[in-house]
């Protein structure tokens, strides 16, 4: 997703990012739409949401697939009208945002199923990309590799020339089941407590 956004012509503004399976219902609209004071209990202040956060650039909407039904109309409603209501308000605000999404479920699936809009879906999907496992993509870990490499050392102010031999074997022949994210974190866990 941040690829796709630096390479596009939204590159220089906002890019955010959200997990629809992280939150609550109510939780997850208020992230997305903003909320104003009183429209809920702990509702103290108003709050811009991602939608408003991302304008003119790209909101990237991760395991969207776990989105609630409420949130899916709402969500709809947007991308058809360009305008977010905050929750506890009637007022709309524009936003100009383009939408990336990605889901781990089979979304014709999930519409057969009846927890995923067919509408929502054929609105979405505008271009597809399907990556494949980590583990049937093994030419992809040495770039990984080095890009966490780079990106971890410099987080964490840590000097790495190389990594072994043996330890690259060891990622190379992994089976990653849990994909880039367990390969990025265990890279970071090398830098961290110095590579072998």
């Amino acid at each position: 997703a941040q690829a796709i956004h630096k390479n596009g012509p939204r590159k220089n503004k906002p890019f955010v990012a959200l997990n629809c399976a992280a939150l609550s219902d109510t939780i997850l609209e208020s992230e997305l739409f903003g909320h104003v004071a009183g429209a809920f209990t702990d509702a103290r202040h108003d709050r811009v949401g991602k939608f408003e956060y991302a304008d003119g650039g790209s909101l990237f909407l991760d395991e969207v697939g776990d989105m609630p039904m409420p949130t899916q109309i709402k969500l709809l409603r947007v991308l058809e009208s360009g305008e977010i209501t905050r929750v506890g308000t009637n007022a709309t605000v524009k936003v100009n945002v383009r939408i990336i999404s990605a889901t781990n479920r089979n979304l014709e699936q999930a519409i057969a199923a009846g927890s995923f809009r067919s509408d929502l879906y054929h609105r979405l999907k505008v271009v597809t990309v399907v990556l494949p496992r980590l583990a049937e993509r093994r030419e992809d870990i040495p770039l990984l590799i080095e890009h966490f490499m780079k990106q971890f050392a410099r987080q964490h102010e840590k000097t790495v020339k190389s990594m072994s031999t043996a330890a690259r074997r060891r990622l190379l022949t992994y089976e990653w089941p849990g994909n880039v994210r367990e390969l990025r974190n265990a890279v970071e866990r090398m830098v961290v407590v110095d590579m072998d």
